[in-house]
């Protein structure tokens, strides 16, 4: 597996923050905890963009679906779909189970 390429930047820091990243984190893993909180933070706000992004256009419009306007109603839709004649099929939410192969 490839390291991913490193480069040096300056950052600057409140002082109460690099003051706990010097007492609570060794010199040696500084930089790999700065990293790691720096991806984390921005998958947050990666996610946040794409939420933010749903709700200015969104992929399901309620409006195109006025048979569901309200609970009564999501539960008739419900009702008529579970209805006798109708199969109905669970989504599985568990991997397949993979058997492993006989060899001789």
């Amino acid at each position: 597996m490839r390291t991913p390429s490193v480069e040096r930047i300056n950052v600057n820091f409140p002082r109460p923050v690099l003051e706990d990243l010097r007492r609570l984190v060794p010199a040696k893993h500084r930089s790999e905890v700065i990293a790691r909180a720096t991806a984390r933070e921005l998958r947050r706000l990666k996610l946040a963009a794409q939420f933010e992004q749903m709700v200015q256009n969104p992929i399901w419009l309620a409006e195109a679906y006025p048979q569901l306007a309200d609970g009564i109603a999501i539960d008739t839709a419900l009702a008529q779909l579970r209805a006798p004649g109708r199969p109905f099929v669970a989504a599985s939410t568990e991997a397949p189970s993979r058997r492993k192969g006989r060899r001789e």
